[in-house]
């Protein structure tokens, strides 16, 4: 677990150089803001922690982690500055984390169910792992517009 949580900036370098490579400037740009929000993320996991002793402004700062990099690709998916169907995707999956967020935090501190901790231990690296997901659909594009310019190079040959 501990290394999942420390490697999805890792799992996002191939594709960030993918796209940087094949100058797919849409879908790098999706990739490299939400590669810099997971780095965020990491980097100020440990702090966070360890000033919450109370268990409240980490799940507050997580959530409104969330909810920026969500404007932030919806703003983009706009101005056409990322795909827009990627933009969708990207707020369908990642909408599930600041509301588990909140979940987790009212759970703490006035439900006190135990739930809270297998539902959020379990679907927040399904929702890590499905937003890296949808950053590599554009790969899917990219290489099935490649092999259709292919093979239309092939029949065309005599």
């Amino acid at each position: 677990m501990q290394i999942l949580e420390n490697s999805w900036v890792l799992m996002l370098s191939p594709a960030i150089f993918i796209f940087f490579v094949f100058k797919h400037r849409l879908a790098f740009r999706f990739v490299l803001l939400t590669a810099a929000f997971f780095l965020f993320g990491n980097l100020t996991a440990s702090s966070l922690r360890a000033f919450d002793d109370i268990y409240i402004y980490r799940y507050l700062v997580w959530a409104l982690t969330d909810i920026i990099w969500m404007a932030l690709i919806a703003y983009w998916g706009i101005k056409d500055k990322v795909y827009l169907w990627q933009c969708v995707i990207g707020q369908l999956v990642v909408i599930g984390a600041p509301i588990l967020q909140l979940f987790r935090l009212v759970d703490r501190h006035s439900w006190d169910l135990a739930y809270s901790t297998v539902i959020y231990q379990t679907l927040m690296p399904f929702i890590n792992i499905a937003t890296v997901v949808v950053c590599y659909l554009p790969l899917i594009i990219l290489f099935t517009k490649q092999g259709s310019v292919r093979s239309k190079r092939e029949n065309s040959s005599p």
